[in-house]
């Protein structure tokens, strides 16, 4: 498997998920991987904006406590969304007419997660509890993290790189036509859409 369909995945990738015997180390690679790097850029940014975790500053916390700590929640919560993705993948899957196969999916699914990377900076982002930043010269916020800017449209490819990934998995694995691909991805964004609007 070339490192190009990670990026773009492909039927040889999810045969890749099924059949070789280095996937369930690559499905654990990916997961830990994932989840260390959301929890590296939590701890940064956490950092960068200061305030207080349970009543203690942020500039209290020795780093390893502080990116450690935030290392094994991320794993924690890679492996949690991993989970609830495939549960998703799979009832939309099922919702189409596809057969499903859950650990088909489950390992699949995780070939999906390096296409989540872009999308990091702006989850971890969002994470952190900020404190109420002081109004800089021209009122707007005095603290920001590092290139924020781009921070929302990686996260807009993020998402596009997994969807995309997402429709070649339902036409490959699952067997199904491009429509009920096209459905099965549009009721996935939109099922967890609907899930991170409440949330």
């Amino acid at each position: 498997m070339r490192p190009i369909q990670l990026i773009l995945p492909d039927e040889d990738t999810f045969r890749h998920a099924l059949e070789s015997p280095r996937a369930p180390w690559m499905v654990t690679a990916f997961i830990l991987a994932v989840g260390v790097l959301y929890g590296t850029l939590v701890a940064a940014f956490q950092q960068a904006v200061g305030g207080t975790l349970e009543g203690i500053p942020v500039s209290e916390f020795p780093a390893y406590i502080l990116y450690g700590g935030n290392m094994l929640a991320g794993v924690l919560i890679a492996l949690a969304g991993h989970a609830g993705v495939t549960l998703i993948a799979w009832l939309m899957a099922r919702g189409v007419g596809g057969p499903g196969h859950m650990g088909a999916l489950y390992r699949c699914t995780a070939y999906l997660l390096p296409q989540i990377v872009p999308a990091l900076p702006y989850i971890a982002m969002l994470s952190i509890a900020a404190p109420e930043p002081a109004a800089g010269a021209d009122g707007g916020p005095a603290v920001t993290l590092p290139l924020q800017m781009l921070y929302l449209p990686l996260a807009g490819l993020g998402i596009a790189m997994v969807l995309s990934g997402l429709f070649s998995l339902y036409r490959s694995v699952q067997g199904l036509s491009p429509v009920r691909s096209g459905i099965a991805t549009a009721l996935f964004a939109l099922f967890l859409g609907s899930i991170l609007i409440v949330a």
